[in-house]
C-alpha cells in the first residue's frame, strides 16, 4: 500500500466514524498531509472535490494526481464521476472569484445538525460553505437570539446568516454579489425559514458601512450582534478601491463599533495567515481571541483563520 493510500484510510475511516455521530455531512478528509501530495480534499455526502495547490516548478512532473483519485475510489469508495477537481489559487491584487467552465451545475444540499446548505460542488471555486466556520456557525445556531437584530456583513451564501435566523434572530444579509445573495435566500428556504422577514441588501460594504456609520442611531436601531468575515484582498470594479484586510480592518471594525448596541457582539474573522490585529483595537475595545476554540476537529491548519469576539468597554 502507498503512503497515500494508507493515509486516506485511515483518515477517512476516523473521519467519517466522527462526521456521522457529529451529524455533519461535509468535513475536510485531506490536507496536504503528506508534502508530496499538495492537495486538498473536502467530503460532501457522496462527493468528494479536490483542490490542487501544487508549485508548478517543483510538482509538474510528479503527476501524484491521478495516485490520490485512485485511492479515494479504492480506500473511501468514491466513483470517479462523483470526484470534483478545483485549482485554488492564492490571492494577491490581480485575484478575481470566477466560474469554473461547467455545463450542468451539481447540486448538494448538505446537513449541519438540524441546519442544511446548499453547495454547488463544480461551478465556482468555493462550493458556497466554508467548512472552517462551522464552530462559529453551530454556536450561533445554538444562541438565544430571538427577535435580536443579526447584520452579517460580506455575507456570501448566508450560511451564518442561517444559524442566526434558526436562533430567531432577524437578519440583515448584504454583499455585492447578486448570486451569492440569491443562494443566501435559497438557503433561508432549505431551512423552512422566510426570507421576507429578512433583509437582503446588495451592497459595497464598505460604502454601506460608512454611510450607516455617519447617522445618528438611537439604541435601538443598532445591532445585537454584527458578523464581519470580509476576503483578505479584494478588486472589483464595483469598488471604489482596492480592499486589504490588514490596512482596512480597524476602520471596518471602528464602523461596525458605531452599529453596535451597549451590549452588543462583533465577532470578526478573516484567513489571511500573517494578520495582526492592530494595537488600537485592543485598546479600544474588549477583545477575546477565539481563533484556537474556532478551528475545527478536522481541520489540522491552525492557521486557516482567526476569530475575536469584540465587545464596547463597558
Amino acid at each position: 500500500m502507498s503512503a497515500i493510500h494508507g493515509r486516506i484510510k485511515k483518515l477517512y475511516r476516523h473521519k467519517k466514524k466522527w462526521a456521522r455521530k457529529n451529524q455533519i455531512d461535509s468535513y475536510r478528509l485531506y490536507d496536504r498531509d503528506i508534502p508530496d501530495f499538495p492537495f486538498i480534499v473536502d467530503c460532501h455526502g457522496p462527493y468528494c472535490v479536490i483542490y490542487r495547490r501544487e508549485i508548478d516548478r517543483i510538482d509538474e512532473k510528479k503527476n501524484h494526481l491521478p495516485l490520490l483519485i485512485d485511492a479515494l475510489i479504492n480506500e473511501c469508495e468514491y466513483s470517479e464521476k462523483n470526484i470534483v477537481i478545483k485549482e485554488r489559487k492564492v490571492q494577491d491584487e490581480t485575484f478575481q472569484y470566477t466560474k469554473e467552465s461547467t455545463h450542468q451545475d451539481l447540486v448538494f444540499n448538505s446537513k449541519e445538525g438540524e441546519i442544511q446548505f446548499k453547495l454547488i460542488l463544480n461551478r465556482y471555486i468555493d462550493t458556497g460553505l466554508f467548512l472552517d466556520h462551522r464552530p462559529l456557525r453551530q454556536k450561533l445556531a445554538n444562541e438565544q437570539l430571538e427577535d435580536k437584530n443579526v447584520l452579517n456583513l460580506f455575507c456570501y451564501t448566508g450560511s451564518l446568516s442561517v444559524a442566526s435566523a434558526h436562533a430567531g434572530a432577524i437578519v440583515t444579509s448584504v454583499d455585492m454579489s447578486n448570486t451569492y445573495l440569491n443562494w443566501a435566500e435559497d438557503n433561508f428556504k432549505l431551512n423552512d425559514i422566510d426570507p421576507n422577514k429578512h433583509k437582503f441588501i446588495r451592497e459595497d460594504v464598505l460604502k454601506y458601512l460608512a454611510h450607516n456609520a455617519q447617522k445618528v442611531l438611537k439604541e435601538e436601531e443598532k445591532y445585537d450582534l454584527i458578523i464581519l468575515d470580509p476576503p483578505s484582498m479584494s478588486k472589483s470594479k464595483k469598488m471604489e478601491k482596492l480592499f486589504d484586510i490588514q490596512s482596512d480592518h480597524v476602520e471596518l471594525i471602528n464602523n461596525c463599533a458605531k452599529l453596535l448596541k451597549k451590549d452588543g457582539t462583533l465577532y470578526f474573522s478573516n484567513n489571511l495567515r500573517s494578520f495582526k490585529l492592530d494595537e488600537s483595537v485592543q485598546e479600544s475595545f474588549d477583545v477575546k481571541d477565539l481563533t484556537k476554540w474556532s478551528i475545527p476537529q478536522d481541520f489540522h491548519d491552525a492557521k486557516i483563520h482567526k476569530l475575536y469576539k469584540i465587545n464596547l468597554h463597558c
